[in-house]
């Protein structure tokens, strides 16, 4: 239920209506507070709610990947960070670089917010209605990843659903701290880095850089990213501190498109391009009126740039109507949000908050289908966002209730209510948890506005979830064991209507599972840990089964530090079979029940020079996480890094 990956014990529509949001008082909880600064206890959540909770106390399911984990795991990207997570299901098409995507308790994809700093970044123009692409996302310059399993749209609005995955960056140093690195691995990976922190003044920083090139895999698969990230905070006197965020990114990729068969069976062997860049900036302003009333202001905007050219999908030579044409476009979709929270300390364990935001999306998609069928649109949307929270902790008790108001033009109000609970049962007994949620996702621009599916007549995906959950740590045996049962009702899904050739509200969806995790450490130098879950569903009208989910996953890890100067660590993950669709292959209709073993180590050849190495799927498993898209064998990269910090 809860479960922390870490190495070391060091880790720790008008103005009116904006006015009535402010003062209507039971309508959200508050939004996210930023990060701590790299000094701060690893095992403490910001994302559950606006201040900073011991992991322990957290009433939700929660995953914290702390900053000694990610660095020990030498991942490239969100992607490589996150296979190996528990309780989540990763899908990549293809080699490195393929779109990458999670799911969070059976839930589609595009359920999921990915949050940097609390910055939403779901981009919802895209063909996937929203579902974010993990291999876009640099692991550069991240302090922590705080994943919540569950819905949390009284807290982030439309599209938290499923769940929350919140990249957390570096806020700064006491001290300056230098970081080069290279490395070069198989395929002709090649990948640089530098990372810079310090303090001048009342400014502390945190800066970074990436660039990573990688050749063809398994067939006409290259990829490159460049990746800026610069972060940190300013004191405004004693009261107040100013955070800010920025990210650039450069992505290009290219493969076999999605639905095609891959390089196994696809017809049509011209490979899809795609070209990304994304700009994130964002600030967030905190201070302290009274010992008893603190405030934050917060402004953040996201813009991001995409060109993919996609050769036709056919099922046949000559092609029928079932064949997919070839497609062109270019989207550019920004999301700008401006929001103040409150928050008041009715007694030393009761907490009440209210916040307040506006929030605009702009999205534009020009292009063809077929070359000359235009599936071209531009809309504009704004919400405005209210609500309240209130929060009782004690040291053997915690208790959490919000409800939010959002109001969005063409779809009305809707409120999502949450309430959580986190009980210790005694001094050394279980520790129970239990939280129950609604959420809601509106259509996206792509659902809503494309020209030949879209359908504006399309109303929310809702959700109702609900899960309950024990731990117990036994102290002599240096053991936690955690399990959860979780239950997830969904319905209004969007689905394809080949009837109307348009998307459409029909499908309702009843998902039941449990998470089971466990954990040895009996000292700082071996921790050794497994997870499993499973799910199953029931889908109304019964179509087919969810696509791309498995029954069951689960994995293994052993991380190893014998000495100060090395670190080693081994994970293996099982997935089982996933049903998947491609079209040229109509008849095979499931893909999967395979194992993937990674391997990382580092050495510190002295105080200032560090040689690491990380070997993927080392075993060489040959398995394919779609039909025809093979995994591109046993990996293997190698690098050197230089630390310049003071003594």
């Amino acid at each position: 239920m809860l479960h922390v990956l870490r190495t070391s014990p060091k880790d720790r529509p008008e103005i009116h209506a904006c006015l009535f949001l402010l003062l209507a008082g039971c309508l959200a909880s508050v939004p996210l507070a930023r990060a701590q600064n790299t000094d701060a206890t690893p095992a403490t959540v910001v994302t559950v709610t606006a201040q900073a909770m011991p992991l322990s106390s957290v009433p939700a399911s929660v995953t914290i990947l702390t900053r000694d984990y990610i660095e020990s795991s030498h991942a490239n990207n969100a992607a490589d960070l996150l296979r190996s997570t528990p309780f989540l299901q990763v899908g990549q098409a293809g080699a490195s670089g393929g779109f990458t995507t999670v799911n969070i308790r059976g839930s589609k994809a595009s359920f999921t917010v990915v949050m940097i700093d609390g910055i939403p970044v779901n981009d919802i123009t895209n063909l996937l209605g929203g579902a974010f692409d993990f291999s876009s996302l640099a692991v550069d310059n991240i302090e922590q990843v705080e994943i919540v399993r569950g819905p949390l749209s009284s807290v982030y609005g439309s599209d938290a659903i499923g769940g929350v995955i919140n990249f957390i960056s570096r806020k700064g140093s006491k001290k300056s701290l230098l970081d080069l690195s290279g490395e070069l691995g198989s395929f002709l990976r090649r990948q640089f880095k530098a990372s810079t922190a310090g303090t001048w003044k009342a400014l502390q920083y945190s800066a970074s850089a990436s660039r990573l090139d990688v050749d063809e895999q398994v067939l006409d698969d290259g990829y490159s990213e460049s990746a800026l990230a610069l972060s940190g905070s300013i004191a405004l006197g004693k009261n107040a501190v100013l955070d800010f965020t920025t990210r650039w990114m450069d992505d290009r990729s290219a493969g076999f498109p999605t639905g095609s068969g891959g390089p196994e069976f696809a017809l049509s062997r011209q490979p899809q391009s795609d070209y990304a860049k994304e700009l994130i900036l964002g600030t967030s302003l905190k201070g302290q009126v009274h010992p008893w009333w603190t405030y934050t202001v917060d402004l953040d905007r996201v813009n991001r740039k995409d060109e993919n050219n996609t050769p036709a999908v056919l099922d046949k030579l000559p092609p029928s109507f079932r064949s997919l044409p070839p497609s062109t476009s270019n989207s550019d979709f920004t999301r700008t949000r401006f929001g103040a929270t409150t928050r008041f300390a009715l007694r030393r364990d009761l907490t009440f908050g209210l916040s307040a935001a506006v929030l605009r999306e702009d999205g534009n998609l020009a292009g063809f289908l077929a070359v000359t069928l235009p599936q071209s649109f531009q809309l504009t949307r704004t919400t405005f966002l209210g609500g309240s929270s209130l929060e009782y902790s004690n040291s053997r008790l915690t208790a959490i209730a919000g409800i939010s108001f959002d109001k969005t033009e063409g779809f009305g109000e809707v409120t999502s209510p949450r309430l959580g609970l986190n009980w210790l049962s005694a001094e050394h007994g279980p520790r129970f948890r239990t939280s129950w949620a609604k959420g809601f996702k509106l259509p996206s621009f792509y659902a809503y506005g494309n020209p030949l599916v879209g359908n504006k007549s399309l109303r929310p995906e809702r959700g109702n979830s609900f899960d309950v959950g024990v731990e117990q740590v036994i102290e002599p045996a240096h053991v936690t064991l955690s399990g959860t049962w979780f239950r997830n009702n969904f319905h209004d899904l969007v689905d394809f209507d080949s009837a109307t050739f348009h998307l459409v509200n029909r499908s309702q969806a009843l998902i039941r599972g449990f998470e089971f995790g466990a954990e040895y450490a009996p000292g700082g130098k071996v921790r050794f840990g497994l997870d499993f879950s499973y799910l199953t569903w029931k889908i109304q009208p019964a179509v087919q089964p969810f696509r791309d989910i498995p029954h069951g996953n689960g994995g293994v890890h052993l991380e190893w530090k014998p000495s100060e100067r090395f670190r080693a660590r081994v994970e293996t993950q099982w997935m089982g079979r996933r049903y998947d669709f491609q079209t040229p292959v109509p008849n095979q209709t499931s893909t999967g029940g395979y194992s993937n073993s990674n391997f990382s180590a580092s050495y510190d050849l002295d105080p200032k020079f560090t040689f690491f190495v990380r070997a993927d799927n080392f075993l060489d498993s040959h398995y394919h996480e779609y039909i025809g898209f093979p995994s591109p064998g046993a990996a293997v990269r190698a690098g050197v890094q230089f630390h310049a910090r003071p003594k």
